[in-house]
């Protein structure tokens, strides 16, 4: 339970993270970025991080990232690729609390209904429409889910009706996302940091709705993946072992922990930011265009020569 919520007004959150045991970063990276050099340069930088055991907190804002890959040929030659992506802050403006699982999980999203602003979608990248699943009962009037093509099966393994209930209650109006071995709840425009019921409410989420996936997920095997489907590593995961001394469980036979790279991101839709700029990109050719070829529509039906003008 966090203790020393007035030290976040008058000393700053780097103090009220110390007086509880926690880490403190001002800048660092967003939560569970993947490998690609996009996804890394794509998802905002996270300010005002808090980071404690099996927890973090912080905010996602927009701005200029870049990150490289390094590769070898077999002729032995370097070669390094280099991205760079440039975007207003407030292009990702959102809090997140995100709550380490047991286990890597298909990438999940559930957007919430009560957030949604005016376009639609509070998400700065949406996913793509055919990858959404409808749960039983009103769940999809609280929230749109959306799961890896080919992946229902799973996502009908992690979301039971209790847990359903749990999201409805307890995060209703945030959005939710399973990325990697991460439970992130996201709201739109961040937390309030120096109100004592925002860290209440993490502890409450925490405590409920993050105990429950943990409990749900805590077996999940990816059956895509080569060797998960092992009677060893299906004995292990049902026995709830992890490889170790005294476990009676060798690193052979553990279940593997991943999920095969079809299930490990949702397809998304371009960024509103990129939409738009794009929008008005073809916006200013096409009238560039009108500006040019209307004249001489006009000039070929009345018959007239360029140089001419028409007065009245």
């Amino acid at each position: 339970m966090a203790t020393g919520f007035e030290l976040i007004e008058r000393d700053g959150l780097a103090a009220f993270a110390e007086a509880n045991g926690w880490e403190y970063r001002a800048v660092g990276d967003p939560p569970a970025l993947g490998d690609g050099l996009w996804e890394q340069v794509s998802n905002g930088t996270a300010h005002d991080q808090v980071i404690a055991d099996g927890w973090q907190t912080g905010h996602l804002r927009g701005g200029t990232r870049s990150a490289e890959s390094v590769r070898y040929t077999k002729s032995g030659i370097r070669v390094t690729t280099r991205v760079r992506s440039g975007s207003p802050v407030s292009s990702i403006d959102v809090g997140y609390l995100a709550i380490d699982l047991p286990r890597h999980l298909p990438n999940m999203i559930l957007d919430a209904g009560r957030n949604d602003g005016l376009i639609g979608s509070s998400l700065a990248r949406p996913p793509k429409e055919d990858q959404r699943l409808s749960l039983e009962g009103d769940f999809d009037r609280h929230f749109r889910l959306y799961v890896p093509r080919g992946y229902e099966r799973d996502a009908l393994y992690v979301f039971t009706p209790d847990l359903m209930a749990l999201l409805i209650d307890e995060t209703g109006d945030l959005d939710v996302e399973v990325r990697d071995d991460l439970l992130i709840v996201m709201r739109p425009g961040g937390f309030a940091w120096a109100d004592a019921a925002t860290w209440q409410r993490f502890d409450r989420i925490r405590a409920i709705v993050g105990a429950k996936f943990r409990d749900r997920t805590d077996l999940y095997v990816d059956e895509r993946v080569p060797g998960a489907e092992t009677p060893a590593s299906r004995l292990a995961a049902v026995a709830g072992a992890g490889a170790g001394p005294g476990t009676g469980v060798t690193a052979a036979a553990a279940p593997v922990n991943t999920v095969a790279p079809a299930g490990r991101r949702l397809r998304r839709k371009m960024d509103r930011a990129t939409a738009i700029g794009i929008g008005f990109g073809i916006g200013g050719v096409l009238i560039a265009i009108a500006a040019i070829v209307v004249p001489m529509i006009f000039m070929a039906a009345s018959g007239m020569q360029p140089g001419e003008s028409v007065s009245f």
